[in-house]
């Protein structure tokens, strides 16, 4: 006997009111309409609770049935450029017989590692996709290798150069005054120009990561500049409220209220 736990509901989830962009990869230059379709499900009862909380519990729940095996890590940080046994090492369940790692010198083609990634994460089995941390840990991988690139390139230009000294002067003590300043909204440019410029030289290098505040800053950019060239976008938007807090649900469903006092 075959059973499945969970794979029935994932086409239910991605369902949507308008097609799928996923299901034909090819670009369409036909049109301008761009349909986003997406769903979500809200624990409205686990909304308060924390993300150390979870983990506490977890930890104590698992130290309370198992056996903990703490292995220490090595003084040396691994390489994480052109190292094909760094996931090797992390998921050797995820890779089978110790193959498939990005960046392997030994393939005869040379695949990119965004590429590569977004390879793995279409794989039908969706044991990448499924992963607790794996998308986590290329995602934030891909992060710090976009913001060296991009530093390594500001570095390299002739007004990096000239403010380059100016940054040096600066210490730790000045930049604690000024991420207090900047908490408490206080913060000026002017003070301070060579923190000025250090911080106008973070938002370059910020702007081209992915999932930074200042990517975001970017993106917001371009939206705003797309709805004054196309004009306001159309967003239809269905809400489906939790029935244990809906009076009329509840109501029907034998809970005994007084509806006029609702």
């Amino acid at each position: 006997m075959e059973q499945k736990i969970g794979d029935e509901e994932i086409p239910s989830e991605r369902v949507g009111y308008v097609p799928d962009p996923l299901a034909d990869p090819t670009e369409s230059t036909n049109s301008d309409t761009i349909p986003i379709s997406n769903s979500s499900v809200l624990d409205v009862n686990g909304s308060t609770v924390t993300s150390d909380e979870i983990k506490n519990d977890k930890t104590t729940e698992q130290m309370n049935i198992e056996s903990i095996y703490v292995i220490p890590h090595s003084s040396k940080p691994v390489n994480e450029y052109f190292n094909p046994k760094l996931l090797l090492g992390l998921y050797p369940t995820l890779f089978c017989y110790g193959y498939g790692s990005p960046e392997d010198k030994s393939r005869p083609v040379e695949i990119k590692l965004r590429d590569h990634i977004r390879y793995l994460l279409s794989y039908n089995d969706r044991r990448f996709e499924t992963n607790y941390s794996f998308i986590f840990v290329v995602f934030n991988l891909l992060q710090r290798r976009d913001a060296c690139f991009h530093a390594q390139l500001i570095a390299t230009k002739p007004y990096f150069q000239a403010s380059a000294q100016e940054i040096q002067l600066l210490n730790s003590n000045d930049i604690e005054m000024a991420l207090n300043k900047s908490a408490k909204n206080t913060f000026s440019s002017a003070s301070n120009a060579s923190l000025c410029k250090l911080l106008n030289h973070i938002k370059t290098i910020g702007g081209r990561v992915m999932g930074s505040a200042y990517s975001r800053t970017a993106l917001r950019t371009r939206i705003h500049a797309l709805i004054y060239n196309q004009g306001l976008p159309s967003i239809f938007l269905t809400l489906n409220p939790a029935d244990i807090h809906n009076s009329v649900a509840l109501y029907y469903a034998g809970v005994k209220l007084d509806l006029d006092d609702i």
